[in-house]
């Protein structure tokens, strides 16, 4: 809903009498379950059992009808995790009206539905690790907001119900979802429940057979450690931890996050720079922290310096804020030459062609992509207004006639490129080369139907 329509909402909710509000409300409720169920949970007794039971029967039969022989395939994925999404949805929804514990319960089914995904479903889409954050940060989220509301003893219950999770089998093999379940419920913790969560981690740890994963889960364990001394108010003993055990990468990034939680930059400063001496692995890590830090402590030489070693190693996202940082300290104009011919010998050919299409220095670009033809493609919008002729002689040579192997799905691909091409570049042009080559390869009938089809929509 944009803003407009909800000013007219908003407008139309004021104009009408209470009486046509309630005949309203009581009229959608009767064919509208779902309204039904918001109307029950907002303002009468919401039956949280059935709808959790319901809740669990949608998902189970969404799961059931997107797997095959035990397997959901990519798009299965997708679906399966838009229903799991709108089920986060559902329940945080639940949460702002007041029901708490059955909010967390609908959380925790879907990353527990998530888990068993883990394993049997193809989430190369990246769906699944989509869902996964957004279910924890909703953990996160509630477990925050109601730890100030309500007693120990609830606590204890939505801290057991998260263990519950934890401990599945289903997690054998994923430890950072596993303890991702327990970090987004720390704000819950207590001094009797920080025992009940070590002890349940340290069980699973003790279950575990010598592997890989068991080490991660050791690392898990730690970070644990560390961050309910830190919930529960033991930042002496906290400290102590993280110090001790500061040559775990892990380890040193919670004692990094809470130096800057409690405004000691010093010292996270200290942490990142050692760090980024010893353990180039996490070099990107560090330096983010690292810029974190001189933005909140104004020292903008300092953040300018990190940005510029970030990007001459090849991180181009580190361009825009320096030339924000540089435009703000007003040395813009006067470096960005001596920082463009940098870029020419520092970069790959690939990041240098992305600064130099931001800045529309097309003649140095064409230049690029002239070198390195496999750029032609992603370059070519941006260069045919001032290269016409060359684009249309590299793209068709590297884009257009790129297929090794003929065949229907290479001609479909041949067609989509042409169609792009047409675009931003010349329709004339792209008719032109669909009729070379029908002409071409007269013993291709597959081409000349795919082609035609382009065609067709020019």
């Amino acid at each position: 809903m944009n803003s407009e329509e909800k000013q007219s909402l908003i407008k139309a909710v004021n104009e009408a009498s209470p009486e046509g509000l309630r005949q309203f409300i009581i009229n959608q409720a009767q064919f509208d379950p779902t309204f039904f169920q918001d109307v029950s949970a907002q303002f009468g007794d919401l039956d949280t059992d059935a709808e959790f039971k319901n809740t669990k029967k949608l998902i189970q039969d969404t799961v059931r009808h997107n797997k095959s022989y035990g397997f959901i395939d990519y798009q299965g994925c997708i679906v399966v995790c838009n229903v799991l999404d709108d089920v986060i949805n559902k329940y945080m929804l639940r949460f702002r009206q007041g029901h708490y514990h059955h909010a967390m319960n609908g959380l925790l089914l879907v990353v527990e539905t998530a888990g068993k995904m883990l394993s049997d479903a193809d989430s190369s889409s990246g769906a699944l690790t989509d869902t996964f954050e957004r279910a924890f940060a909703s953990m996160k989220n509630l477990s925050t907001n109601i730890a100030p509301e309500i007693l120990d003893s609830q606590k204890t219950i939505l801290i057991k119900d998260a263990i519950r999770i934890f401990k599945r089998k289903l997690f054998e093999n994923w430890s950072e979802q596993r303890y991702a379940v327990l970090f987004n419920i720390l704000p819950l913790v207590t001094q009797k429940t920080a025992k009940t969560i070590q002890t349940a981690s340290k069980a699973v740890i003790k279950s575990a057979g010598e592997s890989y994963e068991k080490n991660q889960m050791v690392i898990g364990d730690k970070i644990l450690h560390a961050r309910i001394l830190i919930q529960i108010g033991q930042e002496t003993e906290a400290e102590q931890f993280m110090d001790e055990n500061k040559n775990i990468p892990q380890i040193r990034e919670v004692e990094i996050q809470n130096a800057i939680q409690n405004k000691n930059y010093q010292h996270a400063e200290e942490l990142c720079l050692e760090a980024s001496k010893q353990d180039q692995g996490w070099r990107r890590i560090w330096e983010k922290y690292l810029i974190k830090i001189y933005d909140a402590t104004n020292q903008l030489q300092k953040q300018k310096g990190v940005l510029e070693n970030s990007l001459f190693a090849n991180y181009p996202d580190a361009y825009e804020p320096l030339k924000q940082l540089m435009q703000q300290d007003q040395t813009w104009n006067a470096e960005y030459p001596k920082l463009l011919d940098k870029a020419a010998k520092k970069l790959t050919p690939e990041n240098y062609a992305f600064i130099l299409a931001k800045e529309s220095e097309f003649d140095k670009l064409i230049k690029v992509v002239m070198q390195h033809p496999e750029l032609t493609e992603t370059y070519s919008p941006n260069l045919y207004h001032s290269y016409p002729d060359i684009i249309n002689k590299l793209y068709y040579q590297n884009v257009v006639m790129n297929e090794k192997y003929p065949g229907r799905k290479a001609y479909r691909r041949m067609g989509r490129r042409i169609k792009r091409y047409a675009e931003f570049g010349s329709r004339d042009t792209a008719i032109k080369w669909i009729d070379g080559l029908i002409e071409e390869y007269p013993s291709r009938p597959a081409l000349a139907e795919e082609l035609d089809k382009v065609k067709k929509k020019l």
